[in-house]
């Protein structure tokens, strides 16, 4: 049964059929004692043993240099394939991960080293962390601090939930005790419908008004999932508000759910080099092509920043630079710095499986000695195969261009003229500083999955990928968007028809030649010129930009017709609230999912959109378990702490719910989540 329970030789190996899982749960069936009288130097423990799944990878090593006669060294007779499928390192060509069962009695590190001996130095063998049927979790200091606190917000959202309920229950106890009726006409333009008693007397203005609450009452109703998902499904807008953007930013979250899904997928499928087919087809170019959603929210986070701040200033005329960066941060690092936690210490407890100790266990060793970077947002500037929640390299950045950005934006309201000058220079300047940093460093054209004939030049080009100077032309030109939609902000724009439409014409030009541009270059054996690497590589995240920037103004202006219309549909509102909460999460979603399988797949086209599709609809749950936890109520929290001194009425009845502004769809994000106000007290 051991041997039964362990992976050999598989079939289709020519087409990528490199994982041989064998059968995990087989493993956890076997049961074995050993005869005392055979084996007299064992105790009565020690003769009895269990199954234990240990998954291995071997690759060839740094300089391999293999012959027939190593090859032969460890390859023995009679194996009935098991071993055969440790052949591959030899010849140049790592393995998937390989499900091997062996006694408890073995440790992973047994097996390591017995594996190593066997098959020498030519190859690298690395066994994960093993499993037995009967483990159990030895839960460490910091797990227990993290389910704690878990805990704690939960009995936080279960008392201020019920509190809130029942404030809204009792004020509709005493609105109905006072009979009040409504009055159609109202001498009061900001209260269309007025309220009286049916009786001699009527009920005084203080009566109609829902009751103040004191601080602790807020404080636990911020933490209210009645209130809190009722407004974050709230589609209703004020007036000012770009309501195209809330689509854009959907549609730009799901692209990066889709990108890395896609990736994922080829972890366990026995089909790989079969589905190398399908990269090489025209819609494949959309996945591919998948981090340009990244370029979005930075077009997305100038546009709002610039729009909300020079609204506010005009308003105020007066810029608190320590609120300007608290509130943002505050903002944001909530939710983060919870996912930086579980990561960190409990989610390694989630799954299981042949790939779940490959895929998690690193993760948690990185956040476990480098969490501090992320709540200081400066892991862009470590490799990312270092970084605690790699996708986060996007919040560094755009935190970093946050932190620079009054600088930016204080001479477009001081003196325009001067600032809209500046603002396009720093524009120029950075985009040549691209543009050189691809031609000295010989950087291919895009991150190719494939195709990389100089293995140095992309490894610096992934190096290059995070650093804000390379990704910060996009974002200035949303600033310049933004800051051109406050000055047209009320008035009626007339294009005329040959204009509009050129624009439209050159937006979808220039998104077609971004997205599918380098169709013919994506393979190994098809080359691209410098001028090619250059030319792409060096403009093409900015191209993207001013495409998506025409979309935005053309929607904004009332030139967008049907795109208009879709972008805007109120049904993007709340989904549109979820892409921060959604981007933190989302990884761990798809670890989850392809972490624990327990067999490999073969992926046709019918499977391949099936994932895709339903990792956007189960990130998309988490995203607003993880908003309504640990996002929403911090927010509503950080408005009790800093807002002005004033009474707060309820709604209906009940309790105004601090983030109720927070929450409404005429705040837009600035980045992929959080709302916006800019000003005095800008946040994202």
């Amino acid at each position: 049964m051991v041997f039964d329970a362990s992976g050999k030789l598989p079939d289709g190996i020519l087409v990528g059929n490199l994982n041989v899982f064998g059968s995990r749960d087989e493993c956890f069936l076997v049961k074995a004692s050993l005869d005392n009288d055979t084996y007299p130097d064992l105790d009565d423990q020690e003769l009895q043993f269990t199954g234990r799944y240990v998954p291995v990878t071997v690759a060839p090593a740094p300089v391999p240099s293999v012959g027939d006669e190593e090859v032969g060294g460890w390859r023995q007779e009679g194996d009935d394939g098991l071993g055969t499928i440790f052949i591959l390192p030899t010849l140049g060509i790592p393995t998937g991960v390989i499900g091997l069962c062996v006694p408890s009695s073995c440790s992973s590190v047994d097996v390591q080293t017995g594996l190593q001996s066997m098959l020498g130095d030519n190859v690298t063998v690395t066994a994960f962390t093993s499993e037995v049927a009967d483990q159990t979790v030895d839960l460490q200091p910091a797990d227990i601090v993290v389910i704690t606190l878990l805990a704690l917000v939960g009995v936080l959202l279960l008392v201020g939930t019920a509190l809130d309920v029942w404030l809204g229950y009792r004020a509709e106890r005493q609105a109905d005790k006072l009979r009040m009726t409504s009055v159609v006409d109202s001498p009061n333009s900001r209260l269309p419908q007025m309220l009286h008693v049916v009786e001699p007397k009527p009920a005084t203005m203080q009566q109609r008004k829902p009751p103040v609450l004191a601080n602790w009452q807020r404080v636990l109703v911020a933490f209210s999932l009645y209130t809190n998902t009722k407004k974050l499904l709230d589609t209703s807008t004020s007036k000012g508000t770009l309501r195209c953007i809330h689509g854009i930013r959907f549609f730009s979250m799901t692209w990066v759910l889709l990108g890395h899904a896609a990736s994922q997928i080829t972890s366990y499928d026995q089909n790989f080099f079969v589905a190398l087919d399908w990269f090489k087809t025209v819609a494949f170019q959309v996945i591919d092509n998948a981090t340009l959603s990244v370029d979005t929210f930075y077009l997305l986070s100038g546009v709002v920043l610039a729009y909300s701040f020079c609204g506010a200033y005009e308003k105020r005329r007066k810029f608190n630079v320590f609120m300007f960066y608290l509130h943002r941060y505050l903002r944001l690092t909530p939710p983060m710095a919870i996912m930086v936690a579980i990561n960190a210490t409990i989610f390694v407890y989630f799954g299981s499986g042949p790939l779940w100790p490959r895929m998690v266990e690193p993760q948690q060793d990185i956040c476990q000695k480098d969490w501090w970077r992320n709540l200081l947002y400066i892991q862009n500037f470590t490799p990312i195969e270092e970084e605690c929640l790699a996708q986060t390299w996007y919040l560094a950045t755009d935190m970093q261009m946050f932190l620079v950005s009054p600088v930016i934006l204080l001479p477009l309201v001081w003196k325009p003229l001067w600032g809209a000058l500046w603002l396009g220079f720093l524009t120029v300047a950075f985009l040549s500083l691209r543009i050189a940093i691809w031609s000295t460093k010989n950087l291919p054209p895009t991150l190719f999955s494939f195709n990389v004939p100089d293995v140095e030049a992309a490894e610096e080009m992934v190096t290059q990928y995070a650093y804000p100077w390379m990704r910060c032309t996009v974002w200035l030109t949303g600033i310049g968007l933004g800051y051109l939609l406050h000055r047209l902000r009320g008035r009626q724009i007339t294009l005329k028809p040959w204009l509009w439409l050129s624009g439209w014409v050159a937006a979808f030009a220039i998104g077609i030649s971004v997205i599918f541009g380098m169709i013919g270059y994506q393979m190994p054996w098809q080359e691209f010129s410098k001028a090619v690497a250059v030319s792409y590589g060096g403009l093409n995240r900015t191209a993207w930009g001013v495409a998506v920037g025409w979309v935005i103004f053309a929607c904004v202006t009332g030139y967008g017709g049907p795109i208009n219309t879709f972008l805007s549909y109120p049904g993007f509102i709340p989904l549109s609230r979820l892409t921060y909460a959604g981007y933190l999460i989302h990884i761990n979603v798809l670890t989850l999912v392809d972490g624990s399988v327990k067999s490999t797949v073969y992926v046709d086209s019918y499977r391949f959109t099936y994932h895709l599709l339903a990792h956007v609809v189960v990130s998309f749950a988490a995203a607003m378990l993880l908003s309504l936890t640990f996002e929403v109520p911090f927010i509503n929290l950080e408005k009790i702490m800093f807002e002005p001194k004033k009474s707060t009425a309820g709604l209906s009845g009940a309790p105004l719910p601090p983030a109720e502004s927070d929450l409404s769809s005429d705040k837009l994000t600035n980045s992929p989540g959080p709302e916006q106000e800019a000003g005095q007290t800008s946040k994202e």
